[in-house]
């Protein structure tokens, strides 16, 4: 790795490290960065928990979400990953499945030293899913400096299966001014690998098993909707979930992106925010989005059948 000095047009080489070296803990140090930086794991993470205490005594180093609503178990080692951390980071995840909503807006409240209120609110704000189907699946995230070859052996194995998991890379590197650099590098998957799994698996597949864990209720209005990705069918429901239909596809698809289009290309001109200034959930956006298209007469008139919920 190297450092680029701009206006002397040369590279400085930045000096391979270990955490150890540097007296750098894993629980101080790079759990506390992580923590406060999740971005670095390469994606927008909220984090819900660290160091939770499991049934087995185990601690959990740190709990997130993801915006598609799923659970990010994410397990750190200092310099080498070992043998185990794979195994480790899966125990975790088997319980974490177990998780109801309640319990994670609980874990969280205590996390920020709030209430369930504030916990729920938040967790609604950053997720493009219904609340409902929190924990509707699960991730993991492995991150050291090194992997054992069983480890990698093992994880690439479990990503054939099924499970979604990943290795991250954090490099450190020592500049002569002894300022320390760290590089975040994704091993697995390659983000070309990434790409290519995102474009192959049907997300509609995984969104329609997840809404089948939970009732919907009646549908108590409805808009339809022209944009320019094809038309679209609202539905609110009496318990205020909200299912974006595209009619084109005859598939249900992520809600809120949809809102926001609409909301833009129709030109509805209703604010995303809430009160306090943060993203409305998709309860609120798609009903604000219904009663504007009914309000200023831009509905699609186009006959569409409402399918059974069941």
């Amino acid at each position: 790795m190297y450092k680029v000095n701009i206006s002397d047009k040369t590279l400085v080489k930045l000096t391979p490290t270990d955490f150890a070296a540097q007296n750098l803990k894993e629980r101080y140090d790079i759990q506390e960065w992580i923590e406060k930086t999740p971005d670095i794991l390469g994606e927008d993470l909220l984090i819900i928990g660290k160091e939770l205490s499991l049934p087995s005594g185990s601690r959990l180093d740190l709990l997130a979400i993801d915006k598609s609503a799923k659970l990010v178990i994410i397990e750190l080692k200092r310099d080498n990953s070992g043998k185990d951390i794979d195994w480790q980071a899966i125990k975790y995840t088997s319980y974490c499945s177990n998780f109801l909503v309640e319990e994670i807006i609980s874990n969280f409240a205590s996390y920020l030293n709030s209430d369930n209120e504030e916990a729920k609110a938040r967790i609604d704000e950053f997720i493009d899913e219904e609340l409902e189907i929190l924990n509707h699946s699960q991730r993991i995230i492995l991150v050291a400096k090194e992997y054992h070859s069983d480890v990698i052996s093992a994880v690439l194995w479990l990503r054939d299966y099924g499970v979604d998991i990943e290795c991250l890379r954090l490099k450190p590197f020592l500049a002569a001014t002894e300022e320390l650099f760290v590089l975040p590098d994704k091993i697995i998957p390659l983000p070309e690998a990434k790409d290519y799994i995102v474009k192959k698996e049907k997300k509609q597949k995984e969104i329609k098993k997840a809404q089948g864990f939970f009732d919907k209720g009646e549908i108590i209005e409805t808009a339809n909707v022209a944009i320019n990705r094809g038309i679209y069918r609202i539905e609110r429901y009496d318990s205020t979930s909200i299912r974006v239909f595209h009619v084109d596809s005859q598939s249900y698809e992520t809600a809120k992106p949809i809102l926001r289009e609409i909301n833009t290309e129709k030109k509805l001109g209703i604010d995303l925010l809430n009160s306090r200034g943060n993203e409305k959930n998709t309860r609120s956006l798609g009903k604000d989005i219904i009663s504007e298209l009914k309000a200023q007469g831009k509905e699609c008139q186009v006959e569409v059948k409402i399918e059974s919920n069941a």
